[in-house]
């Protein structure tokens, strides 16, 4: 009778700590998105998440579907002409709820056709509001941009979010 209790003390014990642990690793974050994006030249030296201000100013909105739900997404950043980025990307869920972003990475050269096609990077996790607030964790880009009025904007986003700073 004893090591029937035990056990099933040991038992709750284990199903009590096992989702923290879980949420300590992250859950995936898989999503596309596409956007419209202003591009103008960053004569105001306008810097975005600590970020320095770097040659080009983009504003850009936009939606998607992801594995943490449909999310519409607003991006400010500057872009330097060797093609670094930085900025701030917010994800919005149809509740309001907001998951935060500081966004880096590189863009290469235009092709022939006017595309930017080898555009990849980093989204790191900075908080949030409501599910999202105090989220953590990290995520990898590939982009491909339309240059043009608008520029388009399509993404590919693979990694983890804690989504309450539990990684």
């Amino acid at each position: 009778m004893k090591k029937l209790l035990g056990s099933l003390v040991l038992a709750a014990m284990i199903v009590a700590v096992a989702p923290k642990a879980a949420l300590a690793q992250g859950v995936p974050f898989k999503g596309t998105f596409t956007a419209a994006a202003t591009v103008t030249p960053n004569t105001g030296n306008v810097a975005f998440c600590g970020g320095t201000p770097l040659d080009l100013a983009v504003e850009a909105h936009g939606a998607g579907y992801s594995t943490l739900g449909a999310l519409s997404l607003s991006l400010q950043k500057t872009i330097a002409v060797s093609g670094a980025m930085h900025g701030c990307l917010e994800l919005t869920a149809p509740n309001g709820d907001t998951l935060s972003a500081i966004y880096d990475g590189t863009e290469g050269a235009p092709n022939a056709n006017n595309f930017i096609v080898d555009a990849f990077g980093t989204l790191t996790f900075t908080g949030g509001t409501g599910r999202f607030r105090g989220a953590s964790g990290s995520a990898h880009f590939t982009a491909v941009f339309r240059r043009g009025t608008p520029v388009i904007a399509f993404y590919s986003v693979a990694g983890t979010v804690s989504p309450h700073g539990d990684q």
